[in-house]
C-alpha cells in the first residue's frame, strides 16, 4: 500500500490574482516542478490523485448561501470584463470560482482516501487559500474555508466523533477557530508568530481564547517551533479520529509575510512531529492542506520535506 497521497487539481493554480500578489499563480506550478524533480524518492510511496471538486452543498457545510452567492457572482462578473475584482480585499478572476471549489474538494478528496486505506494519511496542494475565510465572507487570501469543510465533513457525514485541526503558520487561524468554535468533537492548536510581531495586528488574534497552541517571538528556528508544537501536542486531547493540518509555509525564513526564522530543511522533523503524534493517537490518519507560503522556491523545497516526512522517508 501506498503510505501517502499527493492531491492535487490543476484549477487552483488558474486563480489569478495577479503576479504582485504574494498568493501569485507562480505558487503551484513551483510546487508540482519539485515534486517531479523528486519523482524517484517519491515513486514507491506516494500516490498521486486528482481531487474532485467540491459541491455546493460540501460547500454549505461552512459558508452561507449569500456569501456563496457573492463569490460566484464575483468570479462570473471578474470572466465578464476579463480582469480580476476583489471580494472582501481578496482578488478574484474568472477561475477563482473552480479553483477554490477544486482546492475544498482535494481536501476532501484526500480525506476520503484516508479513509478509505488506500493511503495512511495525505497532502492535499491547495489554492485559494482556505483557514482566512469565514462564513460569510472572504479573509486572508481565502476564498472557501477548505480545512472547516473537511472537519464538519468528518463529524457530521462521515461521524468520525473527535478531530484535532492543528494549524502552523505566520498568524493564528481566527476565522477557522470562530468556525470551529461551537463544533463538539474538534479541537484546534495553532503555532505562528506572535500577533504583535506584525506591523498592523489583529485585536482579534492576540490570546485568541478558541486557539491553543503558542504564540512564537520574531526569529523563531526550526527547533523552536518544533518545540513548541510538540507541547502543544502533548496537551491537546487524546485519542482522536482523525488530524487535519492547515500547513502554512509562511513560516520560513524567506517569506516575507512572516517574522519567522524557521528553514526548508527544518519542516521535515517539524512534519514528523505531528505525524509521529497522529501514528500513536489517531491511527496515522492525517491529511495536511497547503495554506500560506509565498517565497516560491523556498516554499516548494519545504513541501517537498513535508512529504517526505508524511511519508516516513528520509529527509530530501
Amino acid at each position: 500500500m501506498k503510505i501517502t497521497a499527493f492531491v492535487s487539481n490543476e484549477d487552483c493554480s488558474l486563480h489569478d490574482t495577479g503576479w504582485n500578489h504574494p498568493d501569485h499563480q507562480g505558487r503551484l506550478p513551483a510546487i508540482v516542478r519539485a515534486v517531479q524533480r523528486d519523482m524517484v524518492a517519491l515513486w514507491d510511496p506516494v500516490l498521486q490523485l486528482e481531487g474532485t471538486p467540491a459541491t455546493e452543498n460540501d460547500l454549505l457545510l461552512v459558508h452561507t448561501p449569500a456569501y456563496l452567492e457573492r463569490l460566484r457572482r464575483t468570479s462570473d462578473e471578474a470572466r465578464a470584463q476579463g480582469r480580476t475584482l476583489e471580494l472582501d480585499g481578496v482578488p478574484v478572476s474568472g477561475a477563482s470560482w473552480d479553483a477554490a471549489t477544486a482546492a475544498a474538494g482535494c481536501a476532501l478528496t484526500a480525506v476520503h482516501a484516508v479513509l478509505q486505506g488506500e493511503v495512511r494519511n495525505a497532502f492535499a496542494l491547495t489554492r485559494p487559500l482556505g483557514r482566512g475565510a469565514g462564513a460569510d465572507a472572504a479573509g486572508e487570501f481565502s476564498l472557501i474555508n477548505h480545512v472547516a469543510i473537511a472537519a464538519r465533513h468528518l463529524r457530521g457525514l462521515y461521524g468520525i466523533e473527535r478531530v484535532l485541526v492543528v494549524a502552523w503558520g505566520a498568524r493564528p487561524p481566527v476565522a477557522l477557530a470562530r468556525l470551529l468554535a461551537e463544533e463538539d468533537g474538534i479541537q484546534l492548536l495553532s503555532i505562528h508568530a506572535h500577533p504583535r510581531s506584525f506591523p498592523h495586528p489583529d485585536p482579534a488574534a492576540d490570546d485568541h481564547p478558541l486557539i491553543g497552541g503558542a504564540a512564537l517571538a520574531p526569529g523563531s528556528d526550526g527547533d523552536a517551533f518544533a518545540a513548541a508544537l510538540r507541547a502543544a501536542l502533548a496537551d491537546a486531547d487524546k485519542p482522536v479520529d482523525f488530524v487535519l493540518l492547515a500547513a502554512g509555509f509562511d513560516i520560513l525564513a524567506a517569506d516575507a509575510q512572516g517574522p519567522l526564522a524557521v528553514q526548508a530543511d527544518d519542516i521535515h522533523a517539524i512534519t514528523t512531529v505531528v505525524r509521529e503524534w497522529a501514528d500513536q493517537h489517531a491511527a496515522g490518519r492525517l491529511v495536511s492542506t497547503l495554506e500560506g507560503g509565498y517565497a516560491a522556491p523556498e516554499t516548494a523545497r519545504a513541501v517537498i520535506q513535508h512529504i517526505h516526512a508524511l511519508a516516513a522517508i528520509d529527509p530530501a
